[in-house]
């Protein structure tokens, strides 16, 4: 029976512990969030943090569950993203962006808030110092041109004002929100990166091998955004040829599949690629002679 590592941590636990280090493998699809979720998670949070609009309302003992995050280690120790990469990747962002209003504070309260928060996007020396060069999280998307941008924006908080990347769009919606946030609700500031850090809670999963893994990410949904077919199919197909160590020729093949087919299918909902299969779907039925209206096989 496969052994699986559970247990419920605050985004402080989780992202601070000295051996954090998540890795987005190639296989993954690119980052993906956009407004709508952004604005979805900031408000839950807000809400949650900042009850009624007064902090003073919130009980400390309460918790906020954000979902599950399916890792398991691979040969380099490093913690693999299976499940849970956007709404990891945008917790990151909203870090940064607080730590980029904290690093202007000098209050002790402001200092204590931006060293917990390098503690959790850095990692740190033998001393506890941040090591501002080693981040907590890499991706290696094959599909995402735009994660060299993701990996400098939270090393540095820096980005090219013209970027069109996703990962710099968000950051940039949550800079927006902190600041109305400081603008309305200024003697309350401090609360709400402290909450979301010690209260809003993540469900690490860390599966043994990377086949448990998978199969778990087959069985779950990201927040706010469901997984797709194409995605479950990628995590299978890449199980299969990396079992025949064809692993590379198939990301890169995918990846150009991808490509294409961006270029020519403009679904209504859902993915290029889930359109793609969905239409395969039929064609398969139709040479078998199935005219049913449903899709089951």
């Amino acid at each position: 029976m496969s052994k699986l590592n559970v247990d419920q941590k605050s985004i402080f636990n989780l992202l601070s512990e000295k051996k954090a280090d998540f890795l987005i493998p190639d296989y993954q699809r690119p980052y993906a969030w956009e407004d709508e979720e952004c604005q979805t998670l900031w408000d839950d949070i807000f809400e949650f943090a900042i009850p009624g609009g007064d902090a003073y309302k919130f009980n400390d003992k309460d918790e906020y569950f954000l979902g599950a995050i399916v890792t398991y280690k691979n040969e380099n120790e490093q913690s693999e993203v299976i499940d849970g990469q956007q709404r990891l990747t945008t917790l990151l962002l909203i870090l940064r962006a607080f730590y980029d209003k904290f690093e202007k504070m000098q209050d002790e309260g402001s200092k204590l808030t931006r060293d917990r928060i390098e503690r959790c996007i850095w990692k740190t020396n033998a001393f506890g110092a941040p090591q501002k060069d080693l981040l907590k999280i890499n991706s290696e998307v094959v599909t995402d041109n735009d994660k060299e941008e993701f990996v400098e924006l939270l090393k540095t908080g820096t980005f090219k004002v013209d970027s069109k990347s996703q990962y710099v769009k968000n950051f940039r919606f949550f800079q927006e929100r902190i600041n109305e946030f400081l603008n309305d609700y200024a003697s309350y500031f401090p609360y709400l990166p402290a909450r979301i850090l010690d209260n809003c809670i993540l469900l690490p999963i860390e599966a043994e091998s990377q086949d448990t893994a998978l199969r778990i990410f087959s069985t779950l949904n990201d927040r706010g955004l469901p997984l797709s077919d194409a995605d479950i199919f990628k995590a299978q197909f890449y199980k299969f040829y990396g079992s025949q160590g064809k692993k590379d020729d198939f990301i890169m093949q995918w990846k150009e599949l991808e490509e294409k087919t961006s270029q020519i299918l403009r679904p209504i909902t859902g993915t290029p690629m889930d359109e793609l299969f969905t239409r395969y779907m039929y064609y398969l039925r139709a040479k078998e002679g199935n005219k049913s209206m449903s899709g089951s096989q």
